[in-house]
């Protein structure tokens, strides 16, 4: 700990700068976790071998392994066990999570999904070398989201999902959500559809109650994401005494209807529209009235009061309608028209309709100045245009 300490010292008293000072502290701690972490795995990797070898496995040599975590690239050695009619393996892997051929942990690529998400390939990458210990490129980016889609729908589509679901199971209350994420990037975009299923849990004060997560299912198709969360609401649950909430933001796919066929047949199906599209569809439609959709978000988001709800609906409506009337009827407002004007009109309207001709103004004369010598054909259409007076 002292020879830490002393060498973060060095690096402080050492450096002028104030950004080169904290860069080079940054360094040294991800320096220091990544050498700790290496030393913590072939540990760990250790203390596997008798576990291992009680499975019949036998330990055949020993392999160095780099991969890319969310804080830095860590280099370690672990064992590979082999054994006959089996597969090699290596236990360390297993038990960190380190798939096979994969250079990033799953957090590695979790925190750049998520960043993906709100930006294209080119910013996540801009991001994610600026904030981490590691560095990626756009196009790294892009095989990183490819390949976890094609992870997920084939996970979602292992019948293996429903093993163990032996009797069915019977909620008061059931959450669904749904919505769907678009992944930009440089040359084209992704599309993920995320559905959710929460169950209402009652904890062992019977006093409250709390929403635990059952599923999530996550697709590049919403087909696949609706066939997906239907089966496995119907393999897994009972909904005929069950009460179904569900919540989205309302756009093609995710309204009630499609929730109704997700649902099937249950006790009662509740669906709410996400509350930041709901308020921000209330300011779009009403912006010809600033005063009302304060007024109409507070009755029935916070006060929940329907009656206040509907005298506020039919004050928009009313001053909706007097406003149409008046700007359809302002036009004539100084009065109706009288014989006379009417044939004026009517006459002004068969003048604009009726074509007219009109003198064409032409090139009074036309030259071409030769400033080559040579070219007969050129003299030859010189004169020629020379002789036209128009």
């Amino acid at each position: 700990m002292e020879s830490i300490i002393a060498d973060i010292v060095k690096i402080i008293k050492s450096e002028n700068n104030v950004i080169a000072r904290e860069k080079a502290l940054m360094c040294c701690f991800f320096d220091l976790i990544r050498e700790l972490m290496k030393l913590a795995l072939e540990e760990v990797d250790a203390g596997l071998v008798e576990e291992t070898k009680k499975q019949g496995y036998q330990i055949e040599k020993k392999n160095k392994r780099s991969v890319v975590t969310a804080f830095g690239e860590i280099s370690y050695w672990r064992r590979r066990y082999a054994c006959p009619g089996k597969k090699a393996r290596y236990p360390l892997d297993k038990l960190m999570g380190y798939d096979k051929y994969k250079r990033y942990s799953v957090l590695a690529v979790k925190d750049i999904l998520q960043v993906s998400a709100v930006a294209t390939y080119r910013n996540t990458a801009l991001a994610v070398n600026t904030l981490s210990c590691f560095n990626i490129s756009h196009s790294q980016v892009g095989k990183l989201i490819v390949q976890a889609g094609k992870q997920i729908k084939a996970q979602q589509q292992s019948e293996e999902r429903y093993d163990g679901i032996t009797q069915k199971k019977k909620v008061p209350v059931l959450y669904l959500e749904g919505d769907g994420v678009v992944i930009k990037g440089t040359k084209k975009r992704l599309e993920f559809h995320r559905y959710q299923v929460c169950e209402d849990i009652i904890n062992l004060s019977k006093t409250r109650r709390k929403r635990v997560q059952a599923k999530e299912f996550v697709s590049l198709s919403r087909l696949d994401a609706l066939q997906e969360i239907k089966a496995y609401l119907a393999n897994a649950y009972d909904l005929s005494d069950t009460l179904i909430i569900s919540n989205a933001d309302g756009g093609a796919g995710y309204a009630k209807k499609d929730f109704d066929e997700i649902v099937g047949y249950c006790r009662q199906h509740e669906h709410f529209l996400d509350v930041f599209h709901l308020n921000k569809k209330i300011k779009d439609r009403l912006g010809f009235m600033p005063a009302m959709p304060s007024k109409l978000i507070s009755a029935a988001e916070f006060k929940y009061d329907r009656h206040l709800t509907d005298v506020i609906l039919d004050t928009i409506e009313s001053n909706l309608v007097d406003e149409l009337e008046y700007w359809l009827s302002s036009e004539f407002a100084g009065g109706q028209l009288d014989i006379g004007d009417q044939e004026e009109l009517k006459g002004a309207v068969r003048a604009s309709l009726r074509k007219t001709h009109e003198a064409h103004l032409c090139i009074h004369h036309g030259a071409i100045e030769s400033l080559t010598a040579g070219h007969s054909y050129l003299n030859d259409f010189s004169r020629k245009i020379n002789q036209i007076n128009i």
